[in-house]
């Protein structure tokens, strides 16, 4: 009898232990949570139709912001073609969700530059340019770092790579690797969005 009850212990046991662990893996993120961070905060830059745009503008939906440049020849294209897949993946869930890409390199990346760039990969993006004391202050507050190295007539850039999600009032939650795939990114964006 001893036996019986030790194994049904056992079963149930096993049985509680699995379900936990798919109920915690169900609720991981696939990025790095980065709530308790200070990363991010209030910002104000020119979008690529010369508009201010502060973060409030986006409240209520959840945004996701990367930092780069026009001239990228892999990793910007490669992140704006991922966070269109991103948003077709997101449906109607789409209209909640705001992507934001940052220039490092405010000199060469114009306004006319930007507005021909960034739409192209979705019209829903938006582009951000600020002067150079505004794009080193928003670098350092997601903790970004970049480079801009004259170099025989050019200048060569090298830039961080990961982007951040932020949730609807504006509180970064999530680092997003620049290796997470498109349908990592949608969980971890479905994760932040108001449920109706």
């Amino acid at each position: 009898m001893l036996r019986l009850i030790f194994a049904v212990w056992l079963v149930t046991v096993s049985l509680f232990g699995s379900a936990a662990t798919h109920v915690a893996k169900a609720n991981a993120l696939f990025g790095k949570d980065v709530t308790a961070t200070h990363l991010g905060g209030q910002f104000e830059m020119t979008d690529q139709n010369g508009k201010r745009r502060q973060l409030s503008d986006f409240r209520g939906k959840v945004v996701v912001i990367f930092f780069g440049y026009t001239r990228c020849p892999d990793v910007c294209p490669t992140t704006l073609s991922r966070m269109s897949q991103v948003l077709s993946l997101l449906g109607p869930q789409a209209d909640k969700t705001q992507v934001l890409w940052v220039t490092v390199d405010p000199e060469r990346d114009t306004t006319e530059i930007l507005h021909n760039y960034v739409p192209a990969f979705n019209p829903a993006f938006i582009a951000l340019r600020g002067s150079q004391k505004e794009t080193e202050a928003l670098a350092r507050k997601f903790d970004v770092g970049y480079t801009l190295l004259p170099y025989q007539g050019t200048v060569l850039v090298d830039h961080s790579a990961e982007g951040y999600l932020i949730d609807t009032t504006g509180k970064t939650r999530v680092k997003l690797p620049y290796d997470m795939t498109a349908e990592q990114i949608a969980a971890d964006i479905r994760r932040f969005l108001p449920h109706d």
